[in-house]
């Protein structure tokens, strides 16, 4: 990659833009083009118009050499393409399988279109953020076995009760709020909390937060609103687990997990 880009679209004048470039010197310049251009920058980015009048006026006028130019047009074809400046990813079958080995077949399935769709929406969109994600979740749920919390009561969820961190006010709201989805979302006040977030009443209806178009969701909305997308590029496993658990427990399982699934998405051990 030649350098990286940020770039503004008038949403009022979805024909101009503005960029701001900057190269591997540091060096920065800014481009403020009508759509004539932009569809040079993008067929230069399909590798196309090498050649044409209009894409070396407009490279001589940009001062952009055809690399950068390239470049560019890399991401605004993504843009026009897909609406997002992101690179496209996603988890394949294949990917979940070496991942998490112990789900079945049928389970994979129904999961993983819930899965990459909450994984987009929230930017767990590289293979670093991806393998520190689906490691935690994989932990949390014993490889997405279980999206509702096994219940004793054992002493600790007897705790549950009463307890006002949780908003657990009313009778019954220890179990009725205990853990769900694959990060184990628990309490009547984060039940209302994800739910209003997602316009879903899982206060009325707390079963629904085990359900994998809505447990998913509520993990990623988790993980992006914690800083853990910040915490994964950063490789900072030690605090995401902290801020999943509370504490470090189960950290060597999950550490484990994140090796074998940066393994699998095609990153360097």
């Amino acid at each position: 990659m030649t350098g990286q880009f940020k770039l503004n679209f008038n949403p009022t004048d979805r024909g101009f833009l503005r960029a701001d470039f900057r190269d591997r010197q540091g060096g920065v310049c800014s481009i403020q083009e009508s759509s004539l251009a932009t569809e040079v920058y993008i067929r230069l980015g399909k590798n196309e118009g090498a050649h044409d009048e209009a894409t070396g006026e407009c490279l001589a006028r940009m001062r952009l050499n055809r690399e950068q130019a390239r470049e560019l047009g890399r991401v605004l074809t993504r843009f026009a393409e897909s609406g997002s400046l992101a690179e496209s990813f996603a988890i394949s079958e294949s990917n979940l399988q070496e991942i998490m080995p112990k789900l079945a077949k049928e389970k994979r399935d129904l999961y993983l279109p819930f899965l990459n769709k909450a994984m987009e929406i929230y930017e767990i969109n590289t293979p670093l953020r991806a393998a520190a994600f689906l490691a935690q979740i994989a932990h949390e749920s014993d490889e997405l076995k279980y999206f509702e919390e096994i219940w004793g009561p054992t002493p600790a969820q007897k705790r549950y009760e009463g307890r006002s961190d949780l908003g657990n006010t009313e009778p019954g709201d220890g179990y009725r709020f205990r853990g769900r989805g694959p990060i184990q979302l628990t309490g009547r006040s984060n039940y209302k909390k994800y739910g209003d977030l997602l316009g879903v009443d899982f206060v009325s209806n707390p079963d629904l937060a085990a359900r994998p178009e809505f447990a998913f969701q509520t993990a990623a909305l988790y993980w992006e609103s914690h800083g853990l997308n910040d915490l994964a590029d950063a490789k900072d496993f030690i605090t995401i687990t902290k801020r999943i658990n509370g504490g470090l427990n189960g950290l060597a399982d999950r550490q484990r997990y994140c090796e074998v699934a940066k393994k699998a998405l095609g990153l360097a051990l």
